[in-house]
C-alpha cells in the first residue's frame, strides 16, 4: 500500500493531515518498540567529520537505522511513513546537556495531564530537535514520574537523564533559586557533612539517578558572594556516583570553584568560569588530565548580566571572558557539550546560543557537542547515523555549513524512529 510523503514544503495544514494518514497505519504499540520510517532527499551528515551525502535516504526500522545511502529508498520499510525531506539536513538526534526539570508546568507531574506535559517538554526541548537532554537539577522523585510516564507512551517527550537532586553545601543555597524552591515547597539541597552526602548521593543513584551534581561554588551573594563546598563534602559525592559508573557534574562559579571540581574529579563542568578571568595553559592543564567536559551555556551570560541591569559595555565583557575561556578549553583538545541551561531561564529557543557558539567553535565541533560528543560520554556510543544505531534523528532546515544557526531551525524530531515533533 502506498503512502504520500511528508514534504517539509507542504502547507501545515494538509501536512499534518498526510502525517495523522501515514502514522494511522503504524502499530500503536507499547513505547519501548522503535518505529518504522523512511526519509528520502535528504542532505545528511553521517557524524560531525563525514562529507555530506546529497538527496539521501535513511530507512529506519524497529527504532533502528537499517540503511543511510545516496539516492531512492529501496530498501524502504513496507508501509511505513515517508518523509520527503525537500534537501533539508538530517544529522543525529541532538542533546541537550545542561536544562532542569523544574519549571512551573513540569512541578507535581503525576497530577498533569498528558497534554500539559507534552506541551511544556516539547516547548523546552523537542521543539528544538533534543531526543535526549541531561537535567542538571529538579526533584529526583518528580522526574522519574516524567521519565515514567513517557516511557509508558502517554506522555511525548525526550530521553530524559537526570541527577535528580543537587548538592549546595551547607547554607550555600543560591541567592536566585531560594525564593523558587521556598515557594515551591522543595526539600533543602543542603550537605553539611561528607557522611551525609555520601549518603544521600548513595540513595539517589539506587533511586534512579544518572549522575550527581555539586555546587563546587554556590552563588549566595552578600558579603560572601561565592561559597566553596568543603573538599571532602565533593568527594564524597563524587566518589559515589563514580562507585556506580555515573558522572558527576559541577557549577564552579569562581576559581576556587573550579580546583574543588579538579580536586574532587568531577567529569563535566557546567558552566563557564566568567569571574575568574581568561583561561591559560595552567587553568586548562589539569582540566585536559582529568578528562573533563565543558557545557558554555553562554545564552545564561546575557540572561543573568540583563537581569541585573548590566550595562551592553559590562554583557559584552563577560561575554568575551566566557568565550575565551571555550576558545581556548576546545583549542587544547577539550570535550564541548552543548547545553542551554533552559529551565532556569526562559529561553528555549536556541539560535542565540548557536550565534555564540559560532564566534569561537567551527560547525563540525558545534555538530559534535550536540550529537557525537555527549553519546560518547554518557551512553558509551552512538551520536552518529549509521546502520545499527538507535533512529534518534533531527531534521533542520538549511546547512549549518553555510550559517551555525540553521540548527536552530527544526522541522522534525524523532526519537527511536518515531516522530515527536513536527513543525506546524
Amino acid at each position: 500500500m502506498s503512502r504520500r510523503p511528508l514534504d517539509v514544503n507542504t502547507p501545515p495544514a494538509a501536512a499534518a493531515l498526510a502525517l495523522i494518514g501515514c502514522l494511522a497505519c503504524v502499530p500503536q504499540t507499547h513505547a519501548a518498540a522503535g518505529g518504522d520510517l523512511t526519509i528520502v532527499n535528504a542532505r545528511i551528515y553521517r557524524s560531525p567529520d563525514a562529507a555530506p551525502i546529497e538527496h539521501g535516504t535513511i530507512v529506519v526500522r524497529g527504532g533502528r537505522i537499517t540503511a543511510v545511502s545516496g539516492g531512492g529508498a529501496a530498501n524502504a520499510a513496507p508501509g511505513a511513513p515517508v518523509i520527503e525531506a525537500g534537501g533539508a539536513t538530517v544529522t543525529a538526534g541532538f542533546w541537550n546537556c545542561h536544562v532542569h526539570i523544574f519549571t512551573p508546568a513540569l512541578l507535581h507531574a503525576r497530577e498533569r495531564t498528558a497534554s500539559e506535559l507534552s506541551a511544556e517538554l516539547e516547548r523546552m526541548f523537542t521543539r528544538w530537535g533534543f531526543t535526549s537532554v541531561f537535567d542538571l537539577a529538579s526533584l529526583l522523585s518528580n522526574t522519574e514520574v516524567i521519565r515514567q510516564r513517557i516511557a509508558a507512551g502517554e506522555v511525548t517527550g525526550p530521553r530524559i537523564f537526570t541527577v535528580g537532586d543537587p548538592f549546595f553545601p551547607e547554607h550555600g543555597t543560591p541567592v536566585y533559586v531560594r525564593s523558587y524552591l521556598e515557594r515551591n515547597h522543595f526539600p533543602s539541597f543542603e550537605v553539611a557533612t561528607a557522611d551525609q552526602a555520601r549518603e544521600r548521593a548513595r540513595r539517589q543513584l539506587a533511586a534512579g539517578a544518572d549522575g550527581v551534581k555539586i555546587f563546587a561554588g554556590a552563588i549566595v551573594g552578600g558579603k560572601v558572594g561565592v561559597l566553596p563546598m568543603p573538599l571532602d563534602i565533593a568527594h564524597a559525592v563524587v566518589d559515589e556516583a563514580h562507585r556506580v559508573g555515573k558522572p558527576a557534574f559541577a557549577h564552579p562559579s569562581n576559581a576556587a570553584g573550579l580546583d574543588i571540581a579538579v580536586a574532587s574529579g568531577v567529569d563535566v563542568l557546567a558552566h563557564t568560569a566568567p569571574a575568574m578571568g581568561p583561561w591559560g595553559p595552567q587553568v586548562i592543564a589539569p582540566l585536559l588530565a582529568h578528562r573533563m567536559a565543558l557545557v558554555p551555556t553562554l545564552t545564561l551570560i546575557e540572561v543573568e548580566e540583563h537581569k541585573a541591569g548590566s550595562s551592553a559595555a559590562r554583557t559584552e565583557s563577560v561575554e568575551q571572558i566566557a568565550t575565551q575561556q571555550l576558545k581556548a578549553f576546545a583549542a587544547a583538545g577539550g570535550t564541548v557539550l552543548f547545553g542551554t541551561d533552559v529551565g532556569y531561564i526562559d529561553v528555549d529557543d536556541t539560535t542565540r546560543e548557536f550565534e555564540l557558539l559560532g564566534r569561537v567553535l567551527g560547525w563540525r565541533q558545534i555538530l559534535a557537542s550536540l550529537t557525537s560528543r555527549p553519546a560518547q560520554r554518557f551512553t558509551h556510543g552512538g551520536g552518529t547515523l549509521q546502520p545499527g544505531a538507535a533512529a534518534d534523528l533531527t531534521i533542520i532546515d538549511g546547512d549549518p555549513a553555510a550559517n551555525v544557526t540553521a540548527y536552530a531551525r527544526v522541522r522534525y524530531t524523532i526519537r527511536d524512529g518515531r516522530i515527536v515533533y513536527r513543525r506546524r
